[in-house]
C-alpha cells in the first residue's frame, strides 16, 4: 500500500489552534502508511514594513505552494476571529488560484477545525465563507 501525506495546515496566535493540529497530526501517525505534514502561515501585518522571518522561531515550518500539490488529504485549522477564518490563513487560502484552476486539489479528501475562546463565538461560520 502506498504512502498517503495528510497536510494539516493551521494558523494559531495563541497556541489552542496548534494544540488541535498535533492531536489531529497524532491521529494520523497512528494509522499505517500514513504520516502527517504539520505546516502554518505567517502573521500578516497591515504595516508594510513588518515581516516575518522566513523561518519561524517556534512550531512547524510556513507552509509551500507545493505542499498542497504534494498532500494525499488536507486539514485546514483556524482560530475564529467574529466568525471568520484569521487573516494569515486566508491570505494564504487566496493566493492558491493557481492550485485551484490546475485541479492540483481535485479530489483530495479535507476537513476543517477550529478553536474560540467563547462558547458562542462564530466556529459553525468560521470556514464557511
Amino acid at each position: 500500500m502506498q504512502s498517503l501525506n495528510l497536510l494539516i495546515l493551521y494558523y494559531s496566535r495563541n497556541g489552542a489552534t496548534r494544540q488541535l493540529a498535533e492531536l489531529i497530526a497524532e491521529g494520523v501517525e497512528t494509522i499505517p502508511q500514513a504520516s502527517a505534514i504539520l505546516r502554518t502561515v505567517p502573521a500578516i501585518s497591515t504595516v508594510c514594513e513588518a515581516t516575518e522571518s522566513s523561518v519561524p522561531t517556534t512550531g512547524s515550518p510556513y507552509v509551500e505552494q507545493a505542499d498542497l500539490a504534494n498532500c494525499d488529504g488536507l486539514a485546514l485549522g483556524s482560530p475564529t476571529r467574529f466568525g471568520n477564518m484569521a487573516a494569515p490563513l486566508k491570505y494564504f487560502l487566496d493566493a492558491t488560484v493557481a492550485s485551484w484552476l490546475s485541479g492540483a486539489l481535485e479530489g483530495k479528501p479535507a476537513c476543517v477545525f477550529t478553536s474560540s475562546g467563547s462558547l458562542h463565538g462564530g466556529q459553525e461560520s468560521t470556514f464557511y465563507r
